[in-house]
């Protein structure tokens, strides 16, 4: 699984990807500055946020969406998982190792 979230400045998002990775929730997590545009409380705001792609397990989901809504500052984080279509068996295998408690 993938999963996406926007973090409010780098330091917030060093701060999740660290914890993710720390808890074994996720076995790699990249970041990328972008510029997002959404409604919120009825006005379309833009800011510059960090996104983070998250690489993890199905079944390490709930965990990772409680550890992420405990340590986010938006009242409503983005949290987006998408299925792996495709991975190839070295990387599957190196995922699922990096995830084992």
């Amino acid at each position: 699984m993938t999963v996406s979230i926007t973090c409010a400045d780098a330091n917030e998002a060093e701060r999740i990807a660290e914890l993710l990775v720390t808890q074994k929730l996720a076995a790699c997590v990249q970041s990328t500055p972008l510029r997002a545009t959404y409604v919120w409380q009825g006005k379309v705001e833009t800011a510059d946020e960090i996104g983070l792609t998250i690489k993890t397990l199905r079944d390490k989901l709930p965990a990772l969406e409680a550890a992420v809504k405990a340590a986010h500052s938006y009242e409503v984080p983005e949290l987006i998982a998408t299925r792996i279509e495709w991975a190839s068996a070295d990387y599957e295998q190196w995922l699922r190792d990096a995830l084992k408690p």
